[in-house]
């Protein structure tokens, strides 16, 4: 399997961590999403990280996708799904708004200098979600719904991964909130391969 993949996508995490947690381990091939690599072009026409390539050359979209993939072909603990499917990926979706906020908000300052969009309604939306959503998750460590248990599963990736990439690209952001619970859960993972050899760099 070939896994077309940037070193600072939230979504290609997920899905790196998502694989070492089901024991498929896949050397990333780093691409340049933005720069039209004929490789990811080849395989997803969105030209988007990540895209999983099988060994049957199918490729595979979309971080969501490649997680329920590995859940159907291995179904095997661990579960990244766990035995309250409903609530993992409730407490996932709260995680992955604030990516999407994240990520979009990113991609247009690609294009535009920070303020004029940060401070547009749009952007100021973005960092409403980036902090509510936070604050969701900040809570649902601190009463115990999100926790790591025996493995992770992919709320509580979702949740670190979130976390993460905030610090990376909104470093000390005065607009988040303080997360200790969310903190305290992170560094338990601290030294979980899937967790210490995704981090974004």
């Amino acid at each position: 399997m070939q896994l077309l993949a940037n070193n600072t996508s939230p979504y290609v995490r997920l899905a790196r961590m998502a694989l070492i947690e089901k024991g498929v381990h896949v050397e990333p091939t780093v691409v340049d999403p933005w720069a039209d690599d004929a490789r990811l072009r080849a395989a997803n026409a969105a030209t988007r990280v990540p895209t999983l390539v099988l060994d049957d050359g199918t490729p595979l979209t979309e971080s969501l996708l490649i997680v329920q993939w590995l859940e159907a072909t291995r179904p095997q603990a661990p579960s990244l799904l766990g035995s309250d499917v409903a609530g993992v990926l409730a407490r996932a979706g709260v995680a992955l708004g604030v990516i999407d906020a994240a990520v979009h908000t990113i991609i247009i300052r690609k294009v535009t200098a920070p303020v004029l969009f940060d401070d547009t309604p749009v952007g100021l939306r973005r960092r409403r979600s980036m902090a509510e959503g936070m604050e969701r998750l900040e809570a649902l460590a601190a009463s115990g719904a999100l926790k790591a248990g025996a493995s992770p599963t992919l709320d509580v990736l979702a949740a670190v991964d979130a976390l993460d990439y905030l610090d990376f690209r909104f470093t000390a952001a005065p607009w988040l909130p303080a997360m200790p619970a969310l903190r305290a859960l992170a560094a338990s993972l601290a030294d979980r391969p899937s967790v210490r050899d995704t981090r974004p760099h």
